[in-house]
């Protein structure tokens, strides 16, 4: 299955549309790529030699080689969101009622419950994560999923300008993992916490057709759009608007907990409430999986710390630089846990992944 599949909310671009998004995806490469590693060989030695992550961070705050490239990436993200967001703005009505029609009468067996009376956190709600516009709670009325749409968008055009291969989406890597270390575990009932747009939701559905499929976030749009798109897609997901940490569910009610990319929009006490919630809905034998980028500051050296927390300053990522230092295995323990890590390459080999997991 390709990483972003295909169905009818994907809008599709105008040829002058399309080469926007070209143009964006060779910028965001170039940066990445090329211009950022070579920033490195202009910082002197004795700034390197420190080991001082504060103090080679201070020296790139300065340099005007650094500047430029900073204002260039930052500029690249803003373009990559005006360039997804055209054919989005341009069919907002369609996909609109699209979104009315699922909420009316889905017909894919799945559900959608929102919340209005939950009130979010600050970092997230008042923050346009990633420069989104909006960010993830643009929520202008009650069929709003402009959120949505372009997080998903925006996804698309971003994993290209990192090299990650579209061959294998984040939930299809968790199930192969989980497929050779636990191949005798067969989940009827699945949790996907945080799932942001669903994309991750609906690989559940479609490669467990036999389990029943819940998945939660916190945003109204994020949630509205995942609706409908797996609406879209034909399989169930029964979307719910809820906290990680405080679900509803009833305790021991799933064979398997799982999340993706998530833990590096949370707070510390908010990925602890997500490791607790997470061993009081499981089952006894069932299997809790945490899923995100490979980003410790343990592993890195001190100029790859330093260089890393521009996306904290400049590209929104208000806990960025708690993930870095999370200790998730602790996290998951603190839950009563005994857990594990292993980093897993995607398919292709263009992109590892750490999978925290357990079982009950």
């Amino acid at each position: 299955m390709p990483r972003n599949e295909e169905h009818n909310l994907v809008q599709k671009p105008t040829f002058a549309e399309a080469s926007r998004q070209r143009f964006v995806l060779a910028l965001k490469q170039d940066l990445g790529r090329r211009l950022r590693g070579q920033i490195r060989e202009l910082v002197p030695d004795e700034i390197i030699d420190s080991e001082n992550p504060e103090l080679i961070e201070q020296h790139l705050e300065q340099m005007p080689e650094r500047k430029i490239w900073g204002r260039l990436s930052r500029s690249a993200q803003e373009l990559m969101w005006l360039s997804v967001g055209e054919p989005i703005m341009r069919n907002e009505n369609e996909i609109t009622e699209s979104c009315r029609a699922s909420m009316q009468s889905p017909k894919s067996g799945g559900s959608l419950q929102l919340n209005e009376n939950l009130s979010f956190p600050k970092e997230i709600s008042e923050t346009d994560v990633h420069v989104q516009p909006g960010g993830y709670f643009l929520n202008r009325h009650e069929n709003d999923v402009l959120a949505g749409a372009l997080y998903e968008a925006g996804g698309a055009i971003y994993s290209q300008g990192q090299s990650i291969a579209g061959n294998e989406s984040k939930g299809e890597l968790a199930i192969r993992f989980l497929s050779e270390k636990a191949p005798d575990h067969e989940p009827l009932k699945i949790l996907d916490m945080a799932c942001s747009a669903g994309a991750s939701s609906t690989p559940y559905a479609r490669l467990f057709p036999d389990a029943e499929v819940h998945a939660i976030d916190i945003a109204p749009g994020l949630l509205r759009y995942a609706h409908t798109r797996a609406e879209a897609l034909g399989v169930a997901v029964h979307f719910k608007q809820c906290d990680v940490g405080d679900t509803g569910f009833e305790e021991g009610s799933f064979d398997l907990v799982i999340s993706h990319n998530a833990m590096h929009e949370m707070s510390e006490e908010t990925v602890q409430s997500m490791m607790t919630e997470s061993h009081r809905l499981l089952k006894e034998g069932g299997i809790a999986l945490h899923q995100d980028v490979p980003l410790r500051n343990s592993e890195l050296n001190a100029y790859q710390q330093a260089d890393y927390l521009w996306d904290y300053r400049y590209n929104n990522e208000p806990f960025w630089k708690i993930y870095a230092n999370l200790d998730v295995i602790a996290l998951m323990n603190n839950a009563g846990f005994e857990a594990r890590c292993d980093r897993v390459a995607q398919l292709g080999g263009s992109m590892n992944w750490d999978l925290f997991w357990a079982y009950k």
